[in-house]
């Protein structure tokens, strides 16, 4: 996917990689099918991009197999960790396709053993800062919980968030800071005050709730008032070009039958993704 030619696995330089999971959904289920709604849609897109001019795909792209994954998300965050982390020492630049954002646990953990110095960029609605939600540790609403435990977390974008997770901000060691929506829209100098404070190594993590429900309705918990198609676009090149991702995944896309639209942008976000980092960053990565 997201190529007209089929690319040997030791030839391609970054790996699709799907994981449909959906064990910890708590509103609309359905990112079990995420990362196939995504595939799909590549399949129609335009490969070469006039914003850059090339072919994101020219890198080589190859899309892996879903893998089967426990329900238990404990076990679930092992197998990706596992997988993840043997990608990474074959040199590849691995991007992850949820499923639901408890995922990303598991691809944080294998980019955290193999480079210590990382810090974790999320990009949600949600601050997803909990201990516990329902009585799970490892639910979606505690993926950015179990990462700032790992090092230092940065969360952009956030418009819906709990007392509870308040309080454990102050507290945070290492810190953890929340980029608030509300803050975003009216300063003019905000990405530099938002990128800044994280280690030039960073792992990357894109909820599509983070975006605007006008334009992505199509995810377990939408919230109104989120960032626009170029508004996001703009945020992650300016993103990429300061910091060296090192990988990314992006999560909880959960299709609505008869409404493709979300799942062709999902897909192209993806595309631009992949494209910037080896567009604007000459080949550190990729």
């Amino acid at each position: 996917m997201f190529t007209e030619k089929n690319v040997e696995f030791d030839k391609a330089r970054v790996v699709i990689l799907p994981l449909p999971y959906d064990g910890t959904g708590s509103y609309r289920g359905g990112a079990s099918r995420g990362p196939k709604a995504i595939l799909d849609a590549s399949q129609e897109l335009e490969l070469y991009d006039e914003e850059m001019d090339w072919t994101p795909a020219d890198v080589g792209i190859f899309t892996l197999s879903p893998p089967e994954l426990p329900v238990a998300p404990e076990l679930m965050i092992d197998r990706v960790y596992s997988i993840i982390k043997g990608l990474i020492k074959k040199n590849k630049f691995v991007v992850s396709l949820g499923g639901d954002h408890t995922v990303t646990i598991g691809a944080a953990k294998a980019y955290k053993e193999l480079y210590p110095n990382i810090d974790f960029f999320v990009l949600d609605a949600h601050s997803d800062l909990r201990d516990k939600y329902e009585g799970n540790k490892f639910s979606h609403a505690c993926t950015s919980r179990r990462l700032s435990e790992m090092g230092r977390v940065k969360i952009v974008g956030v418009r819906s968030i709990s007392k509870e997770e308040i309080d454990y901000i102050r507290g945070a060691s290492p810190p953890c800071e929340i980029a608030y929506m509300k803050d975003i829209i009216v300063k003019e100098r905000w990405m530099d005050d938002v990128i800044g404070g994280l280690s030039d190594n960073i792992y990357l993590s894109l909820d599509l709730d983070v975006l605007d429900s006008g334009i992505m309705p199509s995810v377990q918990t939408p919230q109104p008032g989120g960032f626009s198609w170029y508004g996001i676009l703009g945020f992650l090149k300016t993103l990429i070009r300061k910091k060296n991702v090192l990988g990314f995944d992006v999560v909880e896309l959960s299709p609505i039958q008869g409404n493709p639209a979300p799942d062709f942008l999902a897909a192209k976000l993806v595309y631009k993704m992949i494209g910037y980092k080896r567009f604007l960053k000459k080949p550190r990565n990729l």
